[in-house]
């Protein structure tokens, strides 16, 4: 939700005024325009339990399939069981309870999530079945299969506290954990003062489970939310919000360590998802030029190749304000929101 970051690799920092998006090159905005759209004004939707529970903010699926699973405003990631089930409870940070971190009339959710959580990022790991959670408030998380209390694992990095982890993913073939601070000064619950002052004290780091260790890769981004990590294993695609940009981080090759500017967007990016086709899903919080008034329609999605470019949108109601869209089979697309009080299926007509 912020800004650029200044670096030696042709990205230009932009001042705290600047901080938010500028318009996209007339490229992309045709681009957005020419390209297929999915319509998400009928949809299905997979209600959470009833009370004041709500924001599925990431939307995963374990390796049989299952799923799926996001965590909520209480604090606990739920899992989907099917429509005679329903949502129950998969996992939660050390020191949960109900009735705690249950909300209510007189204690909303932004006083108890500081104490109780709110997982953002979700990814499993394959081969051992460990659910990874980016935890706003409490760090990097896991569960082991089965669920149950989560683990914490990192709360700090180079010495300075994890003050608002967001987005993770995980390495299939090595188990490794790319995570991101969205923000060394301010919390989730300030989240749009990052964005309107364009700080760009965010950092994308690396967790290895064989040694229990973290390392910083980058320090000074602008805001990094959701990423993903490319089908070569060769980056990964980090959303900066504010500035309405999707980043690369090269992990291998020559340009290893560097980070450069992969494509402009129309609007705000969340989380970014694999396509399984060696692209890109790419929640869109927001437009750019949005009006709250005049035709009840706005950009959720972007589909985008490889070098990002735009191949597919998907537009619904504006009360629908996606953080994170997943493709599944039989032309699926499960999308979280940090602010509704289900998980949107929208299926390909």
């Amino acid at each position: 939700t912020v800004a650029a970051e200044a670096n030696q690799h042709g990205e230009r920092h932009e001042g705290s005024r600047r901080g938010a998006c500028r318009p996209a090159p007339a490229v992309h905005a045709r681009g957005v325009c020419g390209r297929p759209s999915i319509d998400a004004t009928r949809t299905r939707h997979l209600p959470l339990p009833p009370g004041l529970l709500r924001g599925p903010e990431s939307v995963a699926f374990d390796d049989k399939g299952n799923g799926p699973y996001s965590g909520v405003s209480d604090g606990r990631v739920l899992k989907w069981n099917g429509d005679r089930l329903d949502w129950t409870t998969y996992t939660y940070s050390p020191g949960y309870s109900s009735e705690a971190c249950t909300a209510s009339v007189r204690r909303p959710e932004t006083v108890t999530e500081s104490r109780c959580g709110r997982p953002l990022g979700l990814r499993f790991h394959h081969k051992s079945g460990y659910l990874y959670i980016a935890d706003a408030y409490k760090g990097l998380m896991r569960v082991a299969p089965g669920g149950g209390e989560a683990t914490v694992l990192v709360t700090e990095a180079d010495g300075a506290p994890l003050r608002f982890t967001n987005g993770v993913d995980v390495d299939q073939v090595t188990g490794e954990v790319y995570f991101t601070d969205s923000s060394m000064k301010y919390q989730r619950s300030q989240h749009e003062i990052v964005t309107r002052t364009g700080d760009s004290t965010g950092r994308l780091m690396r967790y290895d489970p064989r040694t229990g260790k973290v390392i910083v890769l980058k320090a000074g981004i602008t805001y990094p939310n959701g990423l993903a990590i490319s089908a070569d294993r060769t980056h990964l695609v980090i959303s900066s919000t504010g500035p309405c940009k999707l980043l690369r981080y090269w992990t291998k090759g020559p340009k290893t360590g560097s980070i450069e500017l992969l494509t402009d967007l129309p609007g705000y990016p969340d989380n970014v998802s694999p396509d399984k086709r060696g692209g890109y899903w790419v929640a869109i919080h927001r437009e750019k030029t949005e009006l709250p008034f005049g035709v009840d329609s706005h950009l959720l999605a972007l589909r985008i190749t490889a070098d990002g470019k735009i191949i597919e949108k998907m537009r619904g109601p504006k009360g629908m304000r996606p953080t994170e869209v997943v493709e599944r089979t039989g032309g699926r697309l499960f999308v979280g929101s940090v602010e509704l009080s289900y998980v949107v299926v929208v299926t390909r007509k």
